[in-house]
């Protein structure tokens, strides 16, 4: 190790985009630290600074290169600027071409790397403009007077879904099941930074579950860009299912399970009795439908039946389970008349949690080049409305679960405006980060589980009263059906978030 590389030990994560992100720089942080390095929060105080990007649409494209310029701008001598992720898997020559402060570039396959290219970067100067090469060693041996560039070079090694010991950060934690996606949606450039779909191995699966329920984590939330694709690419169509069954008995001490990121066409009855049987499945599904007109969906390619039929069917088997899903407003040919079509359909499915956002146009995908593209404005006022539309029925809905009792996980406290510390935790109705939260009156340990009657609701949260002083540990979370009314389908609600 040379003087100048060992000076370099600490480092700073920012991370951006989806919960695949957090995942992939969670990998990042572990293997830094097996190194021998060190993590420090506020990245002034850091040695080395690594930002992993999103590049999904122009909102999280501009998003990471404005972190990206905010850091370059306030780098000081010596320090380290690293830029890595989707961002970069699509447009890593203009980044090394126009921020020349950024001294590696590293694709989203390429982060298990991490340790042996910030060495390569510290034992050199940082000199000239970074061209960009295909892989550490050729930047070696083809300018040692230039600072390596690392990208990555359209090969998707399993590497990158090998974690390192997991360790707990919250009474929650992701488990990313797979990378890279199979899917055709005209809509989506994912395929592009992330290759074809590669599921994980199911035995580091139950490897990681066991390691975060060692840790004390109590709910685990499956990610990836299709978990209902899950070992399709192994030939199994009944991957996910197969798996959860194993996470029950293998790993019976963890309490919740969610599952995110289903694809419609894949949530199988197989998999609705198995969420059904197994006490520790949260009764919720994440299910990104885009859009409910037939010929909307068709254009996106998105090769599912009817979306109420679908709907009707998932409830029909697990009667009050929560429902989260997302729509795409403004996709190139949406006629008013599709968009009305879209906001009767919320009104008459009623989510519980929905997230909206107006199509952005990306280069390399078959929507890029469609005609009639929406106008900005028009798109813009969509979202708005549909959001609104949303934010309505989501209070309604909330409002239905006054005086029920639920299962709720807590996450920590906040202190309120009248300065009372309250406990901030979740239903089986709330993801973490992207849906909303249950308030409680008094405090509770993180981690815990407790049985709470709500007491009021808002737009987005519920607001409760513990039942007893117990923790509830190893309890399901139950689904609860509300009583019926005139106003309020007690199954379903909405929710305000964004599409990821």
């Amino acid at each position: 190790m040379t003087e100048t590389s060992e000076h370099r030990r600490t480092f700073s994560i920012v991370t951006l985009g989806c919960t695949k992100n957090v995942v992939d720089s969670e990998g990042i942080e572990q293997v830094l630290v097996r190194d021998g390095r060190e993590s420090v929060a506020d990245p002034a105080d850091a040695d080395v600074v690594i930002v992993n990007t999103c590049g999904f649409i122009g909102a999280s494209k501009q998003e990471s290169i404005d972190a990206i310029l905010g850091l370059a701008a306030h780098k000081r001598p010596g320090q380290i600027l690293v830029a890595s992720g989707c961002l970069i898997e699509r447009y890593a020559a203009e980044v090394a071409a126009e921020i020349p402060e950024v001294d590696a570039l590293v694709g989203v396959h390429r982060w298990p790397e991490m340790p042996r290219l910030l060495d390569a970067v510290a034992e050199r100067p940082s000199t000239g403009s970074p061209r960009v090469a295909r892989s550490v060693i050729e930047r070696l041996d083809a300018d040692p007077a230039l600072p390596p560039i690392y990208v990555g070079d359209g090969v998707a090694p399993r590497s990158d879904l090998v974690m390192p010991r997991r360790a707990a950060h919250g009474p929650s934690a992701y488990l990313k099941l797979s990378d890279g996606c199979d899917a055709t949606c005209t809509y989506c450039a994912i395929p592009t930074m992330k290759g074809r779909m590669r599921s994980k191995d199911e035995d580091l699966v139950i490897q990681e579950a066991r390691e975060l329920a060692e840790a004390g984590v109590k709910e685990i939330v499956l990610v990836g860009q299709d978990t209902t694709a899950y070992y399709r690419d192994r030939g199994q169509l009944h991957g996910l299912s197969h798996l959860l069954r194993r996470l029950a008995a293998e790993v019976p001490e963890m309490p919740w399970v969610r599952i995110l990121y289903a694809y419609p066409q894949h949530v199988s009855d197989e998999l609705l009795r198995t969420i059904v049987e197994l006490p520790q499945i949260c009764s919720y599904l994440d299910m990104p439908l885009q859009h409910t007109h037939p010929d909307v969906l068709r254009r996106m390619k998105r090769p599912h039946g009817r979306v109420e039929e679908l709907v009707h069917r998932i409830r029909e088997r697990i009667p009050g389970i929560a429902l989260r899903t997302t729509f795409i407003v403004g996709f190139p040919g949406e006629t008013e008349a599709e968009f009305a079509y879209l906001q009767r359909s919320l009104e008459e499915l009623r989510f519980d949690r929905v997230g909206v956002f107006a199509y952005s146009r990306e280069e390399g995908t078959p929507s890029y080049d469609m005609p009639d593209q929406v106008p900005d404005a028009r798109k813009e006022r969509r979202r708005r409305e549909l959001m609104l539309q949303a934010r309505r029925l989501s209070r309604e809905i909330n409002a239905g679960f006054v005086g029920q009792e639920l299962e709720v996980l807590v996450e920590g406290s906040v202190r309120g405006r009248d300065g009372i510390h309250r406990t901030v935790a979740r239903s089986f109705r709330d993801a973490p980060e992207i849906d909303g939260v249950v308030l409680v009156d008094g405090i509770a340990d993180p981690g815990s589980l407790l049985r709470v009657c709500i007491a009021s609701a808002d737009d987005y949260d519920l607001h409760a009263a513990p039942v007893n002083e117990d923790s509830r540990e190893g309890a399901r979370p139950q689904p609860i059906i509300l009583r019926q009314s005139r106003r309020v389908d007690t199954r379903v609600g909405a929710e305000r978030r964004g599409m990821k």
